[in-house]
This record gives C-alpha cells, sequence and structure tokens, in this order.
C-alpha cells in the first residue's frame, strides 16, 4: 500500500479505478508479491491517464489498452513492458470480480517473451574491477568509497539481490559467526546465509571503522544522514568502475547491470561446486535457498549460460536433467 495515509486516500479518490486499484495491491501483496512504489506509481499514472481520456466506470476496453500501452517517441521499451505489465495484471484481477468489458490484452502480438542472456564477468574482468576498486580507496580513501566497495563485494561474493544488500540492517548481521538474515527478501522469502571466513574480515573491519555504536534499525550500508544508500549514487559510481576497469559494454551497447554480478556469482558457485566433486543434482536445491528462490525451477531459470564457455557445468548437468541450459538466441530478463 502507499506508505501514508494521505498517498492512500489520493489513490483511493483517483477515477475511474481509485479503489479497486487499492484492492488490487492489497490482493498482490497477500499472495507474495512485493508492489513497490514504481508499481504503485505506474498504477496512479494509469488512473490519471484513462480520467484524461474520458473514462467513467469500470471498464478496459481495446482502445483504452491500446492507447496505455502505445510506445512513446525514443521511449526506453522497459517503461512500455511496465505498463503493459500493469494493466494486464489488473484486467485479469478486474475479472475475477465479475467486472464485464474488459480486454486483457490477450491477442496484444507486441508482447513478445525475449530470453536475455546475463552477462558473466570473467575472472580477469573482476581481477581488473576490485583492483580499480583497490587504487580508487587508496587514493581517495574515506566513507563514500570505502561503502562502495563493501557493496561490490558483497554483490558479488554473495549473490545477493540489489535491494537485499541496501536494506540489510546492522542487527540482522552476526558479525562472530558471518550469518546474515535477510528478511521478507522477493516474494516475501526469508533466509539465512554464511559469508566466507574472508568477506567476514572485511566486513568486521568495516563495522569496526563506522559503524562502532550502530543504533537500532541503522542500515549496514547507508548514505548521508544515515539514509538509505540511492540507487542512483549506486548506478553512477558501478557505471564509472567499469569504465576506469576497461570493461567494454556487453554487445547490444547497453552496460552491465549491477544483478549480473548475481548472475556471475551463480555460476561461480557452481563451477567451485564441480571442481570440489559436488553431485550437481543435490548442490542445485542448496543453491536455490541461498539465493532465496521459492522454486528450484528459479535457479535453473537464473543460471543459464552461454553454452560454450561453461562445457564442464553443461556436461556434468546434462546426465541428470537434460535442457537444463538451453541454447538461446536472444538475451533473460530478472529484476533485483
Amino acid at each position: 500500500m502507499p506508505k501514508n495515509n494521505h498517498e492512500k486516500e489520493s489513490l483511493k479518490a483517483m477515477e475511474p479505478f481509485g479503489d479497486l486499484t487499492l484492492k488490487y495491491i492489497e490482493y498482490k501483496r497477500a499472495q507474495g508479491y512485493k508492489i513497490g512504489l514504481p508499481a504503485v506509481c505506474c498504477l496512479k499514472r494509469m488512473n490519471l491517464f484513462f480520467r484524461q481520456m474520458g473514462v467513467t466506470d469500470v471498464s478496459i476496453t481495446r482502445e483504452m489498452y491500446d492507447e496505455w500501452t502505445r510506445p512513446k517517441p525514443s521511449e526506453n521499451m522497459s517503461n512500455v513492458e511496465h505498463r503493459r505489465s500493469a494493466i494486464r495484471g489488473f484486467s485479469k484481477y478486474l475479472i475475477t470480480l465479475g467486472y464485464e468489458n474488459i480486454y486483457t490484452g490477450y491477442d496484444d502480438t507486441r508482447i513478445l517473451r525475449q530470453e536475455f542472456i546475463p552477462y558473466i564477468f570473467s575472472r580477469e574482468e573482476i581481477g581488473r574491477m576490485f583492483q580499480t576498486l583497490s587504487d580508487l580507496c587508496q587514493e581517495s580513501p574515506g566513507y563514500e568509497n570505502d561503502t562502495f566497495r563493501m557493496a561490490i563485494t558483497m554483490y558479488y561474493c554473495c549473490g545477493l539481490r540489489k535491494s537485499e544488500l541496501l536494506n540489510l540492517a546492522m542487527e540482522n548481521i552476526n558479525f562472530e559467526t558471518g550469518k546474515i538474515a535477510i528478511l521478507d527478501g522477493k516474494n516475501g522469502v526469508s533466509r539465512n546465509i554464511v559469508v566466507s571466513d574472508s568477506l567476514l574480515r572485511e566486513m568486521r573491519a568495516y563495522q569496526e571503522k563506522y559503524r562502532k555504536a550502530p543504533v537500532p534499525g541503522e542500515l549496514f550500508l547507508h548514505g548521508p544522514k544515515s539514509k538509505r544508500y540511492a540507487d542512483c549514487i549506486l548506478y553512477r559510481k558501478y557505471h564509472q568502475l567499469l569504465s576506469d576497469a576497461g570493461i567494454a559494454p556487453r554487445t547490444d551497447g547497453h552496460r552491465q547491470r549491477i544483478h549480473d554480478l548475481r548472475h556471475t556469482f551463480c555460476v561461480r558457485t557452481l563451477e567451485q561446486m564441480q571442481e570440489k566433486g559436488f553431485d550437481l543434482y543435490t548442490s542445485l536445491p542448496l543453491l536455490s535457498v541461498y539465493l532465496g528462490h521459492k522454486y528450484i525451477t528459479e535457479t535453473e531459470y537464473y543460471l543459464r549460460m552461454v553454452n560454450e564457455h561453461f562445457d564442464g557445468i553443461l556436461q556434468a548437468s546434462a546426465s541428470y536433467s537434460p535442457g537444463l541450459f538451453p541454447k538461446i538466441d536472444g538475451e533473460d530478463a530478472d529484476e533485483e
């Protein structure tokens, strides 16, 4: 739900779907989905858009759908997909309530499943990234660079989602055992993870330097005035890091995502398991729990990769799960 009563009432008052929008948000969250501020804002914009079209009754026609999802000049397609996803989910909800004259976009041929191949950083690229981080902290020591280095280290070494690290509270870290409690992650899944000894030493050093007397609820990594570390700052410094480390953009021209560090963690973990002689059949469920997935199929989807780079894993997995890492031509979508 919106975070305060003013936002709640403003959304509820928006015609034509205000009150139904609020109930839809509650419905999705009750199912375990995280409906954050971006999704709420998208639904608010949808209400305003239809009100400006003169819609007064609870209906979603093909014309309304087409107008709302029509790409704007030079618009990023991800924004278009967000609008399509919002109206399709809301339309299906209205049908479950018994409303008629609701178009769900079921025959929208523009909606195509794009297979996105995650970027897997090579060991040499990871080495350059961390050398660049070390040089940065030596040349410009201080809280800002130390915090950014700690963030990238934990993303790569723990496979955390972006929000899981930025929301991590001091009280959920055991600096003696290295156990971290990830509470209310994606789809409402909570879990415990344990970090390596080397990472734990770095976390202890950071904690000793900057968090000697944490206050209740204080975040492990935060920006100025103890506020949550801003996404925009993280992305800006991350993209600068890639450039400084000499890591070229993807072949499609886009920059590697922070989430690609999570993909790389998955791949390296499987490689280590294979090298140590672990049975991948029993190892995948363990990795699935560590990552916070509800089902093993989520982990299988996560770990698809370009097969010529990882023949060893592919051959080992083929013996018990043919097609686990299928050949794909396009590019995979997974959100942080």
